[in-house]
């Protein structure tokens, strides 16, 4: 019995301590599982932060291009309204110049009609003069030298009032057409940033492509520009300024994209440079590492193209009268400010090597300044020909004064010459009348007889 219960006694200590081992196992397999969850969930935490951190550092990005692009729009804005304001200026200006110009026309007007009163009342007493001396041979030629001294003066104030006109018109023109001109350029530089984006997947890779086209928006901008092509600026010129072929030292053909002509006769050459194959690349990056290979390429391909410029020094080729730098043309806009802010000292560079690198609104603003400094010019020198104009006419004038004097010193002995003759034939002591009645009292035969005005004396 003893034995027995020894056994079940046995028997319930090892099922105890199997269920106590069991127990051991299981924890040590949970403990282990939380222990490798654990881990799971700090790796979850730690990926999770490091894309949050990504997703900030590209949101900071973006707010980042966002200023820049806000910043450029606003200083394209103060550019304009600058622009604006010396227009306005300018403006001011022409209309004191036209009521100066219509005050001296309308006095000049006052002092011709006074003058031509004045001498219409001396040529009718010129006329009646004549009338009265009964002498209508002299009064016909007397008629035609004044018509004559009086045809140059008529032409003379008919040119003079055709050219303050003509003038006063196109400055009126210019003023009115102002404001239009103004909104055309800023519509026309949207619209060259706006085409520049669809066309910047058809033109990468493309370098000939992406000539073609920045040579196009050039010569858009010059055309929309007011200035005259063949006059003011020039295409693709390939001679200079004695028709000599274009060449460097070397012997090379240089042929320059645009040549625009200052009114003093300088110039100064533009030659567009594409620069958009990287660009795209960097604005398309998706890390980090691509876009800054990108960047570099990009600004490697900037100076590359100041190098090119820079070597070719087209402004020792085209004449004397040359500005001593060369624009290169970015037809761009958003290329020319990464480059300008991945690098802000590559402007400073270019210029140090006789390179400006302009962007389309800062060669929209030159070129306008340009076409005001033709339009002043032209101005200026219908102001000069109408004052010479003024000065030949008076001087015209002068001389019919002196016609005038003359033409009555000349009336006035015609008339003592007649009186003095009339005087001999008829009317003085021993006259000729009187002396030929004598004679044909004493019987002398005659066939004609005396007109009776000149026997009555």
């Amino acid at each position: 019995m003893n034995y027995i219960a020894l056994i079940a006694m046995a028997a319930i200590a090892a099922v105890a301590v199997w269920r106590v081992l069991s127990l051991s196992k299981s924890h040590a397999a949970v403990t282990a599982e939380n222990t490798a969850l654990k881990l799971d969930l700090e790796k979850a935490r730690n990926a999770d932060a490091v894309e949050l951190a990504t997703t900030r550092q590209a949101l900071e990005s973006l707010r980042a291009a966002k200023a820049e692009t806000e910043e450029a729009y606003a200083r394209r804005v103060d550019l304009l309204a600058a622009e604006l304001q010396q227009r306005l200026e300018s403006l001011t200006a022409l209309r004191e110049e036209n009521a100066r110009l219509a005050t001296s026309l309308a006095h000049f007007e006052e002092e011709r009609e006074n003058r031509e009163q004045q001498m219409t009342a001396q040529f009718k007493n010129l006329a009646n003069d004549i009338l009265r001396q009964n002498s209508a041979d002299f009064k016909a030629q007397n008629e035609q030298r004044l018509e004559e001294l009086l045809s140059p003066l008529r032409t003379n104030l008919d040119e003079f009032r055709k050219t303050v006109t003509d003038t006063y018109s196109s400055e009126a023109r210019e003023r009115f057409s102002l404001t239009e001109r103004i909104r055309e350029l800023v519509e026309l530089n949207n619209t060259i940033s706006r085409e520049a984006r669809e066309l910047t997947l058809a033109l990468r890779g493309n370098n000939q492509v992406q000539g073609d086209w920045g040579e196009m928006v050039l010569e858009t901008i010059l055309e929309k520009s007011g200035l005259q092509e063949g006059e003011e600026y020039f295409m693709q010129v390939t001679n200079d300024q004695h028709g000599s072929a274009l060449r460097n030292e070397a012997g090379r053909k240089l042929r320059p994209d645009v040549v625009v002509k200052y009114p003093d006769g300088r110039c100064v050459i533009i030659d567009s440079k594409v620069s958009l194959t990287a660009f795209i690349e960097y604005a398309n990056a998706e890390n980090e590492k691509t876009q800054n290979e990108a960047s570099a390429r990009h600004l490697k391909s900037m100076r590359a193209h100041i190098d090119e410029l820079a070597r070719k020094n087209y402004q020792d080729y085209i004449g004397e009268a040359k500005l001593d730098f060369v624009m290169m043309f970015i037809p761009n806009e958003p290329a020319y400010i990464a480059a300008m802010r991945l690098d802000p000292s590559l402007w400073q560079e270019a210029y140090d090597r006789k390179v400006l690198i302009v962007s389309p609104t800062h060669l929209v603003s030159g070129l306008r300044l340009i076409e005001q400094l033709w339009s002043r010019d032209k101005v200026t020198k219908n102001a000069i020909k109408i004052a010479e104009d003024a000065g030949k006419m008076y001087d015209k004038f002068a001389d019919f004064t002196k016609d005038m004097d003359r033409i009555s010193s000349a009336i006035a002995n015609a008339s003592k010459a007649h009186a003095d003759a009339m005087t001999k034939l008829s009317t003085g002591t021993g006259n000729l009348v009187k002396r030929a009645q004598d004679l044909k009292a004493l019987g002398i035969k005659a066939a004609k007889q005396l007109s009776a005005s000149v026997e009555q004396g």
